[in-house]
């Protein structure tokens, strides 16, 4: 498998699974910081998943209602 194919396929591992541990674990391993707060690290994961075109629709769905929920909006513009 290609470095991008595996980047891919860990990244939606971690996020599609809304796991917060799991996402945590992949942010270290990939270098990035965590979010200070609860609802930025939600908003950040929430909004990842809608702008990721192969997400399952229902992801996508529960995603952008959260975001909706908490008054922002589920595209990074």
């Amino acid at each position: 498998m290609n470095v991008m194919k595996q980047f891919v396929k860990e990244r939606n591992e971690a996020l599609f699974s809304l796991d917060r541990k799991k996402i945590e674990r992949y942010f270290a391993r990939c270098g990035q910081p965590l979010p200070d707060t609860d609802i930025v690290f939600w908003a950040a994961v929430h909004k990842c998943i809608c702008n990721i075109t192969t997400a399952p629709k229902e992801l996508v769905h529960k995603s952008e209602q959260w975001l909706f929920e908490h008054g922002m909006s589920p595209r990074f513009y």
